[in-house]
């Protein structure tokens, strides 16, 4: 289940990173237009930073690295005849 969740991530940070790096172009191209264009930018930068790391952390730190069946040793084993 981890590789799904590693290419779900992927996947959501190509999108993602894509998008700024297209709203940057803009930025850049009609920056002379107003004054917030570049601060908004600079601020979907940082977030876009902070999201990766945090997910990041999400995926391999709080993933649960131990799939092994918990074997209850007070269940005795029964004999099943087929």
């Amino acid at each position: 289940m981890l590789p799904l969740y590693i290419w779900i991530y992927v996947f959501i940070l190509i999108f993602l990173w894509g998008f700024f790096f297209v709203a940057r172009h803009h930025a850049y191209k009609y920056k002379n237009f107003s004054d917030n264009i570049p601060k908004v930018t600079e601020t979907l930068f940082i977030l876009l930073i902070w999201l990766s790391i945090l997910w990041w952390i999400l995926i391999f730190f709080l993933w649960d690295f131990d799939p092994q069946a918990r074997i209850n040793p007070e269940e005795r084993p029964r004999n099943v005849n087929f």
